[in-house]
């Protein structure tokens, strides 16, 4: 078998580390301005528009897919004004739902790079846990077996030969939370029903997601052969109207409050709605620290309902960046100025997720007009 030719990353990787000592760069990382301003750009998706590459060479070729992810950053730190440094960390990462292959479900990618998931696990049709695959991360054995594992391994250890020591390459992480991946499973509907019809059906199914979450962090630690640190959670079916407070407490807050003592900090939390309601036992959560104020929240809200020790990361709407004029950029952006502002309370500002929808010089240009207003606004 012909080695792989690696010329094109070469010079990426040196490109990259030029970059990362430049002038430009460390100012940013030096920069003590506040608040940060951070851009977010839409993965895969914004990326196959902006380089017209095939998703599915993207999650299936390593060497592409290592060259991809150092173009996307040099394309960023290049044409975009905010405050984030380039660096030399690259994740090893397959999608957003790996841990979804976990449990049966099949994954695949459209041809726009979104995620295709399974709806009709056997569990979708009968609340029966022994429906449910049986987990053993205890050995090495059972860490490489269920699922996407073996095909994550294999794509981690391939990376990591890649960059020869010359890049930070990330390693997966287990990021959905026990109801996202309930909800998966057992269909909304049906598990809404659930917690008044069968209550200890929901209880014991969110238990197992939790302790296999939990287990699978610490074999994850021992492959690494590092300490198990902090973790964050993506959980995207916790917002109104979705889920009542009631649900939350009762069902959701337990198996957080055991992933917090099984890792000792829970260092951040998303989900793409309103999590204002939650917000008084999500305090709970003792070491959570930061709380993202998403555009479908009330920052007063968040305001009324955080101590002042909590970070706020305030998350515009794609839509205020990518087709908002400057003018209705700087009316939005001032009206959460207004609130914030003055407050004496640490946060940040930044985008959801970006796609462009106008032609690449269009699009930066927007962004780089919203990133100039919100600094010109919050500072």
């Amino acid at each position: 078998m012909l080695a792989a030719d690696t010329s094109t990353l070469d010079r990426l990787i040196a490109e990259v580390k030029e970059a990362e000592a430049s002038d430009r760069n460390l100012a940013r990382i030096r920069s003590t301005a506040r608040p940060r301003v951070n851009v977010e750009i839409e993965n895969p998706i914004a990326w196959v528009i902006l380089f017209g590459y095939d998703p599915q060479r993207y999650f299936t070729d390593p060497l592409f897919n290592l060259e991809q992810n150092l173009r996307q950053a040099l394309w960023r730190f290049r044409n975009i004004e905010d405050d984030v440094p380039i660096g030399s960390w690259v994740p090893a990462w397959l999608g957003h739902y790996v841990e979804y292959s976990f449990y049966g479900l099949r994954l695949g990618i459209r041809e726009h790079g979104g995620p295709e998931l399974q709806t009709d696990h056997p569990l979708t049709r009968d609340p029966d846990l022994r429906l449910l695959p049986e987990l053993d991360f205890s050995t090495p054995e059972g860490f490489r077996a269920p699922g996407w594992m073996p095909r994550m391994l294999e794509w981690y250890e391939r990376l990591v030969e890649l960059a020869d020591g010359r890049l930070d390459i990330g390693f997966f992480a287990w990021n959905r939370g026990g109801l996202d991946i309930a909800v998966q499973l057992r269909g909304f509907e049906n598990l809404l029903t659930d917690t008044v019809e069968r209550p200890e059906f929901v209880h014991g199914l969110l238990g197992r997601l939790t302790a296999d979450r939990c287990a699978w962090f610490s074999a994850a630690a021992q492959y690494l052969s590092q300490p198990l640190g902090p973790t964050w959670v993506a959980d995207d079916w916790v917002a109104a109207p979705y889920i009542s407070p009631p649900i939350f407490r009762d069902f959701v807050l337990p198996g957080y409050l055991q992933i917090e003592a099984h890792h000792g900090v829970f260092a951040g939390f998303h989900s793409c709605g309103d999590q204002a309601p939650f917000h008084v036992d999500m305090l709970r959560i003792q070491t959570l620290g930061s709380y993202e104020v998403s555009p479908w929240m009330s920052l007063a809200q968040a305001l009324d309902n955080l101590p002042p020790d909590k970070h706020l990361h305030l998350g515009v709407h794609p839509n205020d960046v990518v087709v908002d004029s400057p003018e209705q950029m700087r009316a939005k952006l001032q009206a959460q100025a207004d609130l914030i502002k003055d407050s004496g309370r640490s946060y940040s500002v930044g985008t959801s997720g970006l796609t462009p929808i106008q032609p690449e010089a269009e699009f930066v240009e927007h962004v780089n007009q919203w990133v100039d207003i919100a600094r010109e606004v919050f500072r």
